[in-house]
């Protein structure tokens, strides 16, 4: 098999109008959760490719249980798609009610093996299938000695049934982090458990004057981690193996002259090896002084606050702490700017960012789907009164958050007004799609969002007493809309939130609106598709 891709939003054009010779596309499964426009996309690269599904955000090391919503959402995910490999990470993310954009370090324990292969056990038994879990990328070393990975990814591999991602990367930048020798890593790996690859670039940071490597997947794929993979062909075979770029992107022709690289080391050695499971040293441990859930949660204060020290690191690596504090920071920046980018515009990038940090301090994320982050932006007003100069602000949130929502939604049947008789459309228990939002506001917000994204050209000319907006967000097959109201449909789409069906909602407007109103609103509500049949009439 060739190399793969990580297809990402960015590359989809592309891809699937050029159609390179790849061997297989790998996604992150928490993208296309739910009725994602993008869904469609990976559907379609599904007909041209094999594809694989990578998930960052069911946080299998978390001491507490798997968020089951988000297990079904990839099980639906799954079941769609059908991939040819599933994969996870060794790491954590979430505990209780906070959970971080990042794969955070777990201690390896005995308590963390239990809890990993349970939770293992658990994915593939939701699933129906085996998955892979992939070596993280460390940046720090516990105050105590732990399992060595190898011995602890390969016991996890025996007990649960699971297979291994090898990150070729990860082992690389974890080798120099730590002052370890990459190729003792990839001796103790048992290749029989092996079932894919990973290669990805990765950056050098000096904080403090040490040299630290961030697996940030925003670059070539080094000489060095390219030396590596060729000794880990040599050890271990060929496997699928797939580059990962996931920011910064570089035409599509870099990309592709990356997996050809990959297929030259792969085609130039020999694929069968012998199998042959080497024998682990097995080091003295320690018993972990603190629980799981305690490590866990101190860890997410640590970083929350930005502490400068982690307390349970060894002594040299405590101040690498930032190193999370700056992934979890600017993951919510980056996926915050590309929810509010007119938001952004207004206040400015360096006043955006300061509300994106205090808005984590505030309402940390509590799920693996980052997508369901950020409704609640708005609360920052409170928290900073020099917005109050912005009286138009609200609004504005309100509307970028209603065409993110919309983004996102399920699909849902619309009610057709033709499928029964009048009297019965009119008592049919109905409510609006959820992919609807509405903004009945003072201001011209359609234009002050036009004018102040990023890529608006030409002269700013917004009037704040000129006009005021009554804004409809909907989706509509595979693109989100917005429509601009008048004074009854307004009325009647605010009365169809409360209402359990047409006739009611007819009844408390037929006081203020005229009967033609009312039927021209009515009519254009149908015809938008905005309606859909409610199962038990409530809201």
């Amino acid at each position: 098999m060739k190399t793969g891709l990580g297809i990402r939003p960015e590359l989809f054009h592309q891809v699937l109008e050029q159609k390179p010779l790849l061997g297989f596309v790998e996604a992150h499964s928490e993208n296309y959760f739910g009725e994602s426009l993008l869904r469609s996309k990976l559907l379609q690269c599904r007909q041209d490719y094999p594809l694989s599904l990578h998930g960052v955000g069911l946080s299998l090391g978390r001491a507490d249980a798997l968020n089951l919503a988000h297990l079904q959402q990839l099980k639906n995910l799954v079941d769609e798609m059908q991939p040819i490999l599933v994969s996870e990470h060794l790491a954590w993310s979430a505990y209780s009610h906070i959970h971080l954009p990042d794969l955070l370090p777990l201690p390896l324990t005995e308590e963390s093996l239990e809890i990993i292969c349970a939770h293992i056990q658990q994915m593939q038994d939701v699933l129906q299938r085996q998955i892979l879990i992939e070596n993280p990328s460390n940046y720090l070393l516990f105050d105590q000695l732990h399992i060595p990975e190898p011995e602890f990814l390969n016991t996890v591999a025996t007990r649960t049934g699971c297979g291994l991602l090898l990150d070729v990367n990860n082992v690389y930048v974890s080798s120099i982090n730590l002052q370890r020798e990459p190729g003792k890593y990839i001796e103790a790996i048992n290749p029989d458990f092996i079932q894919q690859y990973h290669l990805a670039g990765h950056t050098e940071t000096t904080p403090q004057g040490e040299q630290i490597l961030v697996d940030t997947h925003n670059r070539e794929v080094c000489s060095a981690v390219w030396e590596l993979y060729r000794l880990v062909i040599e050890k271990h075979g060929v496997r699928p193996a797939l580059i990962e770029w996931d920011s910064d992107y570089p035409p599509l022709s870099v990309l592709l002259e990356e997996c050809q690289k990959a297929d030259q080391i792969s085609g130039g050695i020999a694929a069968t090896v012998e199998h042959n499971a080497p024998a682990i040293e097995v080091q003295p441990r320690v018993t972990d002084k603190t629980g799981l859930a305690d490590f866990q949660h101190a860890f997410l204060l640590q970083v929350l606050r930005q502490d400068n020290e982690l307390d349970c690191a060894a002594e040299p690596h405590r101040q690498r702490i930032r190193i999370y504090q700056n992934n979890v920071f600017a993951a919510v920046l980056d996926y915050l700017r590309e929810v509010y980018p007119a938001v952004q515009g207004v206040v400015g990038q360096d006043y955006f960012r300061q509300m994106s940090q205090l808005l984590v301090l505030l309402r940390p994320p509590q799920e693996g789907n980052i997508h369901h982050y950020g409704a609640d932006m708005s609360l920052l007003l409170e928290q900073l009164p020099e917005l109050a100069e912005l009286p138009y602000l609200k609004d504005l949130m309100d509307y970028e958050w209603g065409l993110h929502k919309a983004y996102f939604a399920p699909a849902e049947n619309s009610l057709d007004p033709n499928a029964c008789e009048q009297d019965a459309l009119l008592k049919l228990p109905v409510r609006l799609k959820q992919s609807v939002t509405f903004i009945d506001s003072c201001f011209p917000i359609y234009d002050i969002h036009r004018q102040s994204l990023p890529a608006f050209e030409g002269e700013i000319a917004i009037s704040l007493e000129e006009a005021e907006d009554k804004l409809l967000v909907y989706k509509h097959h595979d693109a989100v809309l917005t429509h601009k109201m008048n004074h009854s449909e307004a009325a009647l789409l605010r009365q169809l939130t409360v209402s359990k069906n047409l006739t009611q909602a007819i009844e408390h407007l037929s006081g203020s609106l005229a009967a033609p109103a009312i039927s021209s609103s009515l009519a254009r509500v149908f015809e938008l598709k905005l309606l859909t049949r409610s199962e038990c009439g409530l809201h």
